[in-house]
C-alpha cells in the first residue's frame, strides 16, 4: 500500500510539474534538479533528445553568484552542445525545453560536476574559472534551436 501511495504521489508530482511548465515564472522542483520558467517559447516546438545538438545562450553561476561559464560573447552569443555531452542535470532539463524557452536551472552538485569539480583549462571557450568540488550550479538558459543528427 505504501509503495502504491509513493507511486501515486510521484505521478501526481509529475503531472503538476508538467502543468506548471506552461506558465512563465513558475519554479518546478523535483528530487534533484529544479527549474524556473523565465519565458515560454511556442508550445508547438519540439523537445531535444539526447541524440541532438542544441544551440543555446547561457550563463552558468556558482551558488555564490560568481559566473563560471557562458556561451559566446559573455552569454549574448550562442554555443552549440551535444545534449549528451553536458552535465547530467543540464542534459535532463534541456530535454524538457522547446526553442524560444528561457529557463533558470538549479542543479545540485551530484547532477553537475560533483566531488571532483572542474578545472578551467585555457583556451576552453566557455569555462571562465574553476568549478570547486561539490558545487551547486545555477544556469540561465535560452534554447535557440535544435539540430537533429
Amino acid at each position: 500500500m505504501r509503495s502504491k501511495l509513493k507511486m501515486m504521489g510521484a505521478a501526481a508530482a509529475l503531472l503538476v510539474a508538467g502543468a506548471a511548465a506552461a506558465e512563465p515564472a513558475q519554479r518546478v522542483a523535483m528530487p534533484g534538479p529544479a527549474y524556473e520558467i523565465l519565458q515560454a517559447g511556442p508550445a508547438s516546438g519540439a523537445h531535444p533528445t539526447r541524440a541532438d545538438t542544441v544551440r543555446i545562450r547561457y550563463v552558468g553561476r556558482l551558488a555564490t553568484g560568481d559566473v563560471f561559464s557562458t556561451s559566446a560573447d559573455e552569454g549574448r552569443g550562442t554555443s552549440d552542445f551535444p545534449v549528451k555531452g553536458v552535465v547530467p542535470g543540464f542534459s535532463a532539463l534541456v530535454q524538457l525545453m522547446r526553442p524560444g524557452d528561457r529557463w533558470r536551472f538549479f542543479l545540485p552538485s551530484y547532477l553537475a560536476y560533483g566531488a571532483p569539480g572542474r578545472r578551467h583549462q585555457p583556451p576552453e571557450p566557455t569555462l571562465k574559472r574553476d568549478v570547486p568540488p561539490d558545487s551547486d550550479l545555477i544556469f540561465d538558459v535560452e534554447l535557440v534551436s535544435i539540430a537533429k543528427p
